[in-house]
């Protein structure tokens, strides 16, 4: 079947179901791929029988397959963000090796972005680990405009710069991986919602919950956002939930997903054990 567009690899936790997906779309096969990683590449769940150190011996895996091979994107999550963002609020953690994977991290820091965009079928795909809400655009805007107006004279000039860039926000994936080159942009995108243990009302694009994105007028028209991030707050975490009305679709199901040419969205056919469960 040669009519795969894009391959995405939700949540990866230490699992290994990547590696099938990649060895069906080689590069020899399948050299016009585009292969997106959504984050979320450490910090595994203990239950499913991998261990702290097979997901960073994964994650490195991960990395020098992405190294060798153009097609692939890797997006950060907020499992990968909170070892090098010095953030007082963070989610199941690895401390023990917590400064092992931090250097990893800023290592290679130049081969992860927030945010990957493409055409399919003259429409617009834009992939992010949590998706981006309205009400978190709206609110990125918002804090730029304010700024510019009440603390003007006290702002640096990297200060004024950036909040004038936040006040003309656009979304597009190069505006949202700018989020990641400084402090300020780090902390926009470390807004996690009440839903996941915050202090905000929706969350970033690497942070807003399943269960939020439920509320209407959360989505962006004219754009369709594919994300991972919400697998237990799903109805069944083994399945996508696929909105085509709103172009919505959580995909966090320990699987790949595929694309076609025509846009149809469909759960890769995985023939090896995605992880070996402990209970």
């Amino acid at each position: 079947m040669k009519n795969i567009h894009t391959l995405l690899i939700p949540d990866v936790h230490g699992r290994s179901f990547w590696k099938e997906a990649l060895e069906k779309y080689n590069k020899e096969d399948y050299s016009n791929l585009t292969i997106v990683f959504l984050g979320d590449y450490v910090d595994p769940y203990e239950f499913e029988g991998v261990t702290r150190q097979d997901a960073i011996d994964n994650f490195l895996e991960i990395i020098n397959v992405a190294k060798s091979d153009n097609r692939i994107h890797l997006l950060i999550g907020n499992h990968d963000m909170h070892y090098w963002y010095d953030a007082e609020y963070k989610s199941r953690v690895d401390y023990k090796n917590y400064n092992k994977i931090k250097d990893i991290f800023l290592q290679n820091f130049t081969l992860f972005n927030i945010a990957y965009e493409e055409i399919i079928n003259e429409k617009r795909y834009l992939y992010t680990h949590a998706g981006v809400s309205s009400f978190w655009f709206n609110h990125l805007q918002f804090i730029g405009k304010m700024s510019l107006s009440m603390n003007i004279s006290k702002l640096t000039e990297e200060q004024k710069e950036y909040c004038k860039f936040l006040s003309n926000f656009t979304l597009t994936a190069d505006n949202l991986n700018k989020l990641k080159l400084n402090f300020q942009g780090q902390a926009n995108l470390w807004m996690a919602s009440y839903a996941r243990g915050g202090e905000y009302n929706y969350g970033s694009c690497i942070w807003e919950d399943w269960s939020e994105w439920q509320y209407e007028g959360m989505e962006i028209k004219g754009i369709w956002q594919i994300f991972g991030h919400s697998r237990w707050s799903k109805k069944d975490p083994e399945e996508a939930d696929i909105d085509k009305r709103r172009h919505l679709a959580c995909i966090d199901t320990a699987s790949a997903w595929t694309i076609t040419d025509k846009g149809t969205i469909s759960k890769f056919k995985h023939k090896k054990e995605r992880f070996k469960r402990t209970v």
